[in-house]
């Protein structure tokens, strides 16, 4: 008789141990994956700013031979000798504030490029009129054909450098979307109590992270929901309710405004329930930026 009843009393201890075991695991499953999808982003971020680096360097070797193209350029000319220092100065401006900067992003590269060909059209114009005024001698003549020939040869390696920076638009813009982590989606009632029963829901709750992303560009902006229904419509409030994703304007079911600053941002959304809520299987789809940034479900009996 008293061994029964210990067996009796040992079993709810076992199933509590199991238990917290199985939610040990769990828990450990989801932070090695947290931690990976942090960890990879983090790498992408971290190539992507080596290769905005490599370009800066690129555009920076490239001035120093705009730099002495100038410098080699003479002519008795008053006005092209003063268009000349102007452009000298500039171009030497332009090759002090590259050095010193530590870091780039892909819309100053893109500046830094416009300014590179801005410097070698203007080179380009000198060196023709200074030729039509036959104002140098025949040594600076052959050396100007030098230039001219060095300009081609810069001209091919901007037009590459533009389609390398192309290429790496969509990087950058892949790497630039916040992700939203840790959807978390319940109902509740007045109380505010978790609830299964459709006709008891008062709101539905979406709660989620949105990433730190170092690259993203911050400020304040929209965080859009749309919840599909199991009978395969979207819930909305009105038929106004708008955003644009993917070149068109879709309904949204709820938004918030959230002022990012490129760290981790804990936030939730909020659907009042207007009646129209059934049993079955819904979808949670998040949306910032023109993107979707994460997803997740519920059910309600």
């Amino acid at each position: 008789m008293n061994t029964s009843a210990n067996n009796t009393n040992s079993n709810p201890k076992g199933k509590a141990v199991m238990f917290l075991t199985a939610l040990i695991v769990v828990l450990t499953i989801v932070l090695a994956v947290v931690g990976f999808l942090f960890y990879s982003q983090h790498i992408e971020s971290v190539e992507i700013q080596q290769q905005l680096n490599a370009e800066k360097d690129s555009i920076t070797l490239n001035l120093q031979e705009i730099m002495y193209e100038y410098d080699v350029l003479e002519t008795d000319n008053e006005k092209l000798q003063a268009k000349l220092q102007e452009e000298q100065e500039r171009a030497t401006k332009l090759y002090d504030e590259l050095r010193q900067v530590k870091q780039v992003s892909y819309s100053k590269i893109k500046e830094y490029q416009r300014e590179l060909g801005t410097l070698r059209a203007i080179m380009r114009d000198m060196v023709v009129e200074i030729d039509s005024l036959n104002t140098l001698n025949q040594q600076l003549i052959a050396e100007n054909i030098k230039v001219r020939q060095e300009y081609t040869i810069s001209q091919k390696t901007v037009e590459s450098l533009e389609q390398q920076t192309e290429e790496l638009s969509s990087a950058v813009e892949r790497g630039s979307v916040i992700k939203a982590r840790n959807v978390n989606i319940i109902t509740i009632n007045k109380r505010s109590r978790e609830i299964s029963r459709a006709r008891n829901v008062d709101k539905i709750q979406t709660c989620f992270i949105l990433s730190e992303n170092s690259i993203a560009k911050p400020g304040p902006r929209y965080v859009h929901i749309r919840i599909l229904g199991p009978d395969g419509f979207i819930l909305a409030k009105s038929n106004t309710d708008m955003f644009d994703f993917d070149g068109e304007k879709i309904v949204f079911s709820a938004r918030r405004e959230v002022d990012y600053q490129n760290k981790d941002v804990e936030m939730c959304i909020y659907y009042d329930n207007n009646g129209e809520l059934i049993a079955g299987k819904y979808e949670v789809f998040l949306f910032m930026d023109g993107q979707a940034i994460g997803q997740g479900e519920f059910l309600l009996r």
